[in-house]
């Protein structure tokens, strides 16, 4: 699959988590998209302070669906659930409300206690291992031929 038909293909299957995707389509959406979302960065000014203007905030809104979509259908062609996307959501959301725990009642008006710094930085790492192994799923080859979630998309 090449650049455009890539880009093509995401926007086509705008909200589709049905299927699969191919490494190419993953990687060059990703490369279209981080392009895209620079160019609009810098002619809004926003280099400086990292946060997107209105066309920048536009475009991550109207690309988030399909980007989350071919998400999914990359790890539909590795064999695995869409659902593992929430893995990361659901261990910050349980470190946060840990941390929080934590702080209730710490010295010095609320502070991070040790333990309560501890389990943040245990929850720091949880997450930077998430985030390997969905770099590592997401460059790995697909299943060969069909699979529980479709037909192979490479096989022409």
């Amino acid at each position: 699959m090449n650049f455009w038909d890539a880009v093509k293909s995401c926007f086509r299957q705008y909200v589709g988590f049905q299927g699969r995707a191919a490494r190419s389509e993953y990687w060059l959406w990703m490369l279209f998209n981080m392009v895209v979302s620079a160019v609009l960065h810098g002619l809004e000014g926003g280099m400086a302070e990292g946060v997107p203007g209105p066309l920048g905030s536009a475009w991550n809104i109207g690309t988030f669906l399909p980007s989350l979509a071919v998400a999914v259908r990359r790890l539909h062609d590795t064999e695995r659930s869409g659902w593992w996307l929430m893995l990361p959501t659901g261990a910050l959301f349980a470190v946060g409300a840990a941390t929080g725990a934590l702080t209730i009642g710490a010295p010095n008006g609320g502070g991070l206690s040790g333990i309560g710094a501890a389990v943040l930085g245990l929850a720091v790492l949880a997450w930077v291992g998430v985030m390997g192994l969905y770099l590592v799923w997401f460059c790995s080859c697909g299943t060969r031929g069909p699979n529980t979630f479709g037909a192979d998309p490479l096989a022409a």
